[in-house]
């Protein structure tokens, strides 16, 4: 432990730049939300320590790689993952700790090692974690518990949702354990500080906005995709649909629960644009010329997103970042749930002014709420958007706490 203590502090006398680990960079993903959380991280921490220096560790490394990469940028066609050995319960993490210490970790142990030597302090990105029995959650809580008490790291979590269950109880005892040992955990919605407090009431955390809140409006760019979009719009009202991850009735064409929602929609904004926020949804593109929608594939960037969102009357989607991608430049989100809380949080840290999710496999019942939810931003659409906008510049301030937190934890006075 005195040798990281020696180094951190040879490096505050003569000047040096302080090296971040970065764990779980999230951009490896071709999903909007995981650039735009990270982009952000990155920019509020170098506005608050301007010389830091980043080392990552991508989530490409930490995920089931036996269900493949499909959800990476060129389906992870160029993308490995390092071999080694991993804890599948907590009681394990001491005895694997060993195995790497002792060189029998696996011949990709070297490989995570080496993105911690020289560090002063490992941030763990909770993005995408901690539910369910998630590998990547348990294998950055156990990469997040050795930087702290194998390799006298200073090491927090932020920017994470928690979702422990009772469902599959393997991972509550494997978040007890890290982040008793941390030195902070911060969540980015109140729905997660309060399940985690359910759980393990012993673990102090507050909430600290996701990073993605400190992007700006002036950030939105139209690809040329989007640019022909609005060209052919000429103007006109449109809304966005994205359904996120969890299944929806389709199948039946006019007869299915998503061509009903759609066509009830269109009678509050004709015009609808189906978004794919990611390159595997392809039954969009068969939907968007069943319902007379326009099909906007996957592009390259969240700033693409943006400019849509900048001119839809409203969005309705299944995504977590999309909702705080729209608040940035004014578009309210009708939300849909998924397989965690984290819809309902992301939900309930925008005060209220866009409700909570509906259920997304059960549109039937559902559509005749979510259509005059619509028809509600519609009609307030003046007074909405600048709420809007005025509640994420609120959270971008708030979010901000995350460079101060990252200072306080590097030894460094607070600034501002």
């Amino acid at each position: 432990m005195a040798i990281p203590f020696i180094r951190n502090t040879l490096k505050r006398v003569f000047g040096s730049r302080p090296t971040i680990v970065l764990l779980n960079d999230c951009r490896d993903q071709a999903n909007y939300g995981a650039l735009a959380l990270v982009d952000g991280l990155e920019a509020i921490i170098t506005a608050a320590v301007p010389r830091a220096r980043f080392v990552t560790i991508p989530s490409h490394w930490v995920i089931d790689a036996a269900f493949g990469f499909k959800a990476f940028w060129n389906n992870g066609s160029e993308l490995r993952q390092p071999e080694a050995l991993w804890p599948e319960v907590a009681d394990q993490f001491e005895i694997v700790a060993e195995e790497w210490q002792a060189g029998r970790g696996g011949p990709g142990v070297a490989e995570y090692l080496e993105r911690f030597k020289g560090a002063d302090l490992v941030v763990l990105n909770g993005e995408g974690s901690l539910y369910r029995t998630n590998l990547s959650a348990i294998r950055e809580l156990f990469l997040a518990w050795f930087a702290k008490t194998r390799l006298g790291l200073p090491t927090i979590f932020i920017n994470g949702l928690v979702h422990l269950t009772q469902v599959t109880p393997t991972l509550p005892a494997m978040v007890d354990k890290t982040f008793s040992a941390l030195d902070a955990v911060m969540v980015r919605e109140p729905y997660s500080l309060r399940n985690l407090k359910e759980y393990l009431p012993h673990i102090p955390a507050r909430v600290i906005p996701d990073s993605a809140y400190y992007l700006t409006a002036d950030l939105q760019e139209a690809s040329p995709a989007i640019k022909q979009m609005q060209a052919e719009l000429a103007g006109a009202d449109y809304f966005c649909y994205d359904p996120g991850a969890m299944p929806t009735d389709h199948r039946y064409g006019q007869r299915s629960g998503l061509q009903q929602l759609i066509k009830q929609l269109q009678s509050v904004v004709p015009n609808g644009v189906l978004v794919a926020s990611s390159p595997f949804e392809t039954n969009l593109e068969a939907i968007a010329a069943e319902t007379g929608c326009r099909y906007l594939p996957h592009q390259s960037s969240y700033r693409h997103l943006m400019a849509v969102l900048a001119g839809a009357s409203f969005q309705v989607t299944g995504r977590y970042h999309n909702p705080i991608l729209g608040a940035i430049v004014g578009c309210p989100a009708v939300s849909l749930a998924t397989t965690s809380h984290k819809n309902h949080g992301g939900c309930e840290i925008l005060g209220g002014l866009i409700g909570a999710p509906y259920d997304g496999t059960d549109l039937r019942r559902q559509t005749p709420a979510i259509v005059a939810r619509a028809t509600e931003y519609y009609a307030e659409r003046a007074t909405l958007r600048p709420a809007l906008q005025a509640k994420a510049a609120s959270l971008r301030v708030q979010s901000m706490q995350m460079g101060q937190l990252v200072r306080s934890t590097l030894g460094q006075p607070a600034t501002g």
